[in-house]
């Protein structure tokens, strides 16, 4: 494996737009070893209602030369092209991103897939207990996709001419909006009983094919065919290793056989470890679920059930970046995390076996 190095992410609600915070965590990646840190452009306060803060950006651009790192750029994280309501605006905070990405020397803009925001429906309705939703229809799912599609043509022209390529990243599953669609189909014909309505008596919810298709990104192969649409060379994936476990968990997809799928689209690659569980409440934190096991927990290597034995075996020639993106809780584990990565890739170059080390194993340590 030839990749161009290894990244780290920063955590945007860490840095919250404070620039000595930045600037010190850079410090910290640089002599850790890191090649690469992911920036935020949410986390450091660069874009305005839309439009780039030059001045800002000057300034960030000028932390950034501080260090021998390169970087590349992860998008706002309700940055939505089928987000219909605000279209205009979320196009101009896109383009903002990419001219961004280009000001600071890094050529990898991330983008999460796009999604219809159910959450945002269900709020707008200022719905009574006994009153009903309306759900996204099949036809309002192709259309917005549609837009999508073309929206992202026109900005990876913008964005191949400022040497910026897109790369769009799968999601993990929403697994409460989900299930509330999924109740719908057996409850009222495509209407839904708001949550404060619902009752032991209500129908048990069963897996439906349709029910991923208002966030696309979570099924691989729906994210691959999107790519295909938009058929630009600098458009492409970032497939997120944590994401797709859960998903293919939650969807019962084959991981592995995913990931073989992808590897044609892939220019960025985001690693992190889980058990494969999904929280089904925005309201439950980590600190409450990490001893079941539940939730995109953004372990090190190792500390979950993600085969990455066998995923770095199908990388062997991707030659992109390798991003860990680790929660802030695992900090102390960033050079162990960093030295797992290199073993990994050490064990594809060499086709050998990679000695399994546990963190739960008392005797390794």
């Amino acid at each position: 494996m030839h990749i161009k190095g290894i990244g780290i992410n920063i955590d945007s609600p860490t840095i919250d737009g404070d620039l000595d915070i930045l600037e010190k965590a850079l410090g910290n990646f640089q002599d850790i070893g890191f090649d690469y840190v992911e920036i935020p452009v949410h986390g450091v306060d660069a874009i305005f209602k839309g439009r780039l803060n030059w001045l800002q950006t000057r300034v960030i651009t000028d932390i950034l030369k501080k260090f021998k790192l390169r970087y590349t750029v992860h998008g706002p994280n309700l940055l939505n092209l089928m987000d219909a309501r605000n279209f205009q605006l979320q196009k101009e905070i896109f383009k903002s991103g990419i001219e961004f990405t280009n000001a600071i020397g890094a050529e990898i803009f991330i983008y999460h897939s796009g999604k219809i925001p159910l959450q945002v429906e269900i709020k707008g309705e200022g719905i009574r207990q006994s009153s009903f939703l309306k759900v996204p229809s099949p036809k309002k799912i192709d259309r917005l996709k549609k837009i999508e599609v073309k929206t992202l043509q026109e900005l990876a022209s913008f964005a191949k001419d400022l040497g910026v390529t897109i790369a769009i990243e799968n999601t993990s599953p929403e697994v409460e909006e989900e299930s509330l669609w999924e109740l719908s189909k057996h409850i009222n014909n495509g209407r839904i009983f708001p949550p404060s309505v619902l009752t032991s008596q209500t129908p048990k919810p069963t897996f439906l094919r349709e029910i991923s298709k208002y966030n696309y990104g979570t099924k691989i192969e729906e994210l691959v065919d999107q790519v295909k649409k938009i058929d630009r060379e600098n458009v492409g994936i970032t497939l997120d290793f944590g994401h797709a476990f859960l998903a293919s968990k939650y969807y019962h997809f084959k991981f592995l056989d995913s990931i073989k799928l992808a590897l044609p689209y892939i220019k960025h690659i985001h690693i992190h470890d889980s058990f494969g569980k999904p929280k089904v409440s925005y309201e439950e934190q980590d600190i409450n679920l990490i001893q079941f096991g539940i939730g995109d927990l953004h372990m090190p290597i190792g500390w979950g059930e993600i085969p990455y034995n066998k995923i770095f075996r199908i990388l062997k020639n991707y030659n992109g970046v390798l991003c860990l993106e680790l929660k802030p809780r695992y900090k102390k584990f960033y050079k162990y995390s960093l030295e797992m990565v290199k073993e990994l890739i050490e064990s594809t170059s060499n086709n050998h076996k990679l000695k399994k080390i546990s963190p739960f194993s008392k005797n390794d340590y």
